[in-house]
């Protein structure tokens, strides 16, 4: 049962790791961009499905779509996300060039960061209730001893504790690069 529940904590902070990356720094990573959703051919679409992506600077991104026919829809697509970039169309691409954080964008990273620290911390601890929860009453049908149970429990609020720590550095490391 711990293991299951090891497991479960763990595709939790994989999601956050995932997320954390799209999240903009000092210079952007691919995935930024990568897993930005388009809305084409009547269906929604991660931007890496629809061209290719390659990165010239830390700001700057080339677009060259996989379909030509489709560039006026992927430009119009990423200009309503109100991301405050420049697009530029050359002949078969677009550049996408991002504007430098200020101190100020920074600050509003981080806050978003707090938030989304909380809401992992939460998940955590709604996991730990629905196995504890499972815990309960397989010791009141009899199929766990008591000493079980309370040994089972301890090591989830063990295990929980290694999620916090674990959360806490993921998030330090980030809002440290956040902040240069």
């Amino acid at each position: 049962m711990i293991e299951d529940f090891k497991k479960e904590l763990q595709k939790i902070l994989n999601e956050l790791q995932e997320r954390l990356k799209n999240i903009r720094s000092h210079k952007l990573s691919l995935s930024f961009l990568e897993n930005l959703e388009i809305s084409l051919y009547h269906s929604k679409y991660p931007l890496k499905a629809l061209c290719h992506i390659s990165q010239i600077d830390p700001l700057t991104f080339r677009l060259e779509p996989f379909d030509p026919n489709a560039l006026r829809e992927i430009e119009t697509a990423i200009l309503e996300r109100k991301m405050r970039i420049t697009v530029t169309k050359e002949k078969n691409s677009l550049l996408i060039k991002f504007p430098p954080l200020t101190e100020e964008d920074r600050k509003e990273i981080v806050k978003s960061l707090q938030s989304l620290k909380e809401e992992i911390r939460v998940r955590g601890r709604q996991m730990r209730d629905e196995f504890l929860k499972k815990l309960r009453t397989e010791k009141e049908e009899g199929k766990i001893s008591e000493d079980k149970f309370y040994k089972t429990k301890e090591n989830l609020d063990k295990e929980i504790e290694k999620f916090n720590q674990e959360v806490e550095k993921i998030f330090s490391q980030k809002e440290k690069e956040i902040l240069g």
